[in-house]
């Protein structure tokens, strides 16, 4: 039987074999207490289609483990991404101290070595069609409506997934191997700082560790290389 659920922003479904991620149609849009207003997310369609260029990026240029992309596509006005089914289960539904030292090592000789051999001379996306999308934990603090991106000489910036949490990182429950990194909406070329280590807390136990956030947005503020 198909399962279903929602967030805040997005509408989800799974079968055996496909995971589908799509826009919340407009009276299922949370409303804001202070405004009485629906609450619309922020880059909600071209967060999927950073993602859906990043899942064929990632799979032709890295041996990364991601789900593969079945299409993009636009039904009654709503975009959904679809995607093969992630093997395995999430490093957070495992709740374990040894499954999390093993993904720790992983990722530390082996996802963002890789991730970072991807290198590029202008902050944002795969797709430069798209406007820059910083991680959520600097929109949570800065809600401007666009931000700039920025341009060196050299490939300064690499590549971040930016959202690297246990709930985005699947592994088998025996050997505690990562088998698939989901949801790249947010990822991008940034500094090496961006890509903060949230592998290593379940989400309810992340800390907000403004003074970081803060250097982020001052990063992407400034002027120059």
């Amino acid at each position: 039987m198909d399962e279903q659920w929602r967030s805040h922003e997005r509408q989800y479904t799974l079968t055996e074999s496909i995971f589908i991620k799509s826009e919340l149609p407009e009276d299922a849009l949370p409303t804001s207490r202070v405004t009485g207003r629906k609450v619309y997310p922020q880059w909600s369609r071209e967060r999927l289609e950073n993602e859906a260029a990043t899942l064929k990026f990632i799979a032709s240029t890295t041996s990364i483990p991601v789900p593969k992309f079945l299409d993009l596509y636009e039904e009654n006005g709503l975009l959904h991404l679809k995607t093969e089914r992630a093997i395995g289960c999430t490093l957070e539904h495992l709740a374990s101290d040894t499954a999390t030292r093993h993904v720790n090592k992983c990722m530390e000789q082996f996802i963002l070595p890789e991730l970072r051999k991807l290198q590029h001379h202008t902050t944002g996306s795969v797709d430069a069609r798209l406007p820059l999308i910083p991680p959520s934990r600097i929109t949570y603090r800065d809600k401007r409506p666009s931000w700039s991106r920025k341009t060196s000489r050299n490939e300064d910036f690499v590549f971040c997934h930016n959202d690297l949490g246990q709930h985005n990182i699947f592994v088998d429950p025996e050997t505690f191997n990562i088998t698939a990194i989901i949801d790249w909406e947010f990822a991008g070329y940034y500094t090496t700082e961006f890509e903060y280590p949230l592998w290593l807390k379940p989400y309810n136990e992340q800390g907000n560790d403004h003074l970081q956030t803060d250097n982020l947005i001052k990063f992407l503020d400034s002027t120059g290389e």
